[in-house]
């Protein structure tokens, strides 16, 4: 368990700190030499940081038990990792369709970068940090003495 929980809080956290750079590097590119300055975006950083920590906490909880159960009955670790990366984007997608979006919070179009660049960084983790599967014992097998 403590396994799988470091595993799904590095994946989680890699998104809220890594998330928010690809989102504010975007905007700058996509603004270049418009409005927005390099002053601002290192404050919306930390904007970003927290409104993600805090936004998807409940998400990663869930996250946690469902990288518990993967890892419990998936055939292989490509598998795990597969299932997990996929499970993890659309959690995200899920998150951000039932609450910001939902609720008309966003309604400008540069909001898709930030649900993209979290989906990217969910999906990544899976790849990037070491999974470990846990097999259990077939109903019949005699446990080793």
């Amino acid at each position: 368990m403590t396994t799988n929980l470091l595993y799904s809080l590095k994946i989680w956290l890699t998104s809220v700190l890594l998330a928010p750079i690809f989102y504010l590097t975007i905007m700058v590119l996509k603004d270049w030499g418009g409005t927005q300055h390099a002053g601002a975006a290192g404050e919306m950083y930390f904007l970003l940081i927290i409104f993600g920590f805090v936004f998807s906490f409940i998400t990663w909880f869930i996250f946690f038990i469902l990288i518990m159960l993967i890892t419990s009955y998936a055939p292989n670790e490509i598998t795990a990792r597969w299932i997990i990366c996929i499970t993890g984007v659309i959690m995200v997608v899920v998150t951000f369709m039932l609450t910001i979006f939902k609720n008309g919070i966003a309604n400008d179009g540069d909001f898709i970068y930030l649900v993209a660049t979290n989906c990217f960084c969910i999906g990544a983790g899976p790849w990037i940090y070491k999974l470990k599967i846990y097999k259990h014992p077939e109903p019949d097998a005699q446990l080793p003495q």
